[in-house]
């Protein structure tokens, strides 16, 4: 029914369609985008708040304010970061991937259709995902004052974060390209406990990592 309601559209008539759909998936990429903007800012916000506190005030308690603050904007940025990553992979690979009305667990924002995109496609969506976390990992290298606590522990939280992510989501992809078979490849990774050693393997990087910055400071 459906289909022989599109192919009776004249081409005038099919472009506005097109056309009001483009629209309506742009305007739940801002939606959610505003969503991700006001999340990242404002973890970037109560760090940044929390250790000037720490700072003028000496405290103990406003130090481990800080520290807290950079635990939770050490998850928050990558793992949106991590989830536009993905998307942006899905889009440039042409991948049938609607925007979400809203954010799923707060950083979930599209559907992947496994049945309806092909191999190639989950490739480019999958890299995207896998290398987006490694960017504040670099800008927070720059940027942030890693002689700092709290600032080395961002670093590290970031850091341990990326190697999670490349952790779990790099054998899927590798495994998937060679056999042709994403979801089975996802299926079996998950089963067979991959989140959890990707996540182990994260928190064993991020601790080496927060010592050497430490010990380099």
């Amino acid at each position: 029914m459906a289909e022989a309601t599109i192919e009776s559209m004249t081409p005038d008539e099919l472009a506005e369609l097109k056309d009001a759909a483009r629209a309506f998936d742009i305007a739940r990429m801002k939606k959610i985008g505003s969503f991700h903007f006001a999340m990242v800012m404002a973890a970037l916000t109560m760090w940044g708040a929390a250790e000037t506190w720490a700072q003028s005030t000496g405290w103990a308690l406003a130090q481990f304010v800080a520290i807290g603050n950079a635990l939770v904007a050490g998850f928050i940025i990558p793992s949106t970061v991590h989830e536009w990553g993905h998307f942006l992979g899905a889009r440039l690979a042409g991948s049938n991937s609607p925007v979400l009305d809203e954010a799923k667990n707060h950083f979930a924002m599209f559907d992947f259709k496994m049945d309806e995109n092909d191999t190639q496609q989950f490739a480019w969506m999958s890299w995207g995902g896998i290398l987006a976390p490694w960017v504040p990992v670099f800008i927070a290298a720059a940027v942030v004052p890693l002689t700092l606590i709290s600032g080395a522990v961002l670093f590290a939280t970031l850091l341990s974060k990326a190697v999670a992510v490349a952790a779990f989501e790099v054998p899927i992809t590798l495994q998937a390209i060679r056999t042709g078979e994403p979801g089975k490849a996802l299926t079996e990774s998950v089963v067979g406990g991959g989140l959890s050693r990707g996540r182990r393997v994260g928190q064993v990087a991020g601790v080496l990592c927060l010592v050497l910055v430490l010990f380099a400071a």
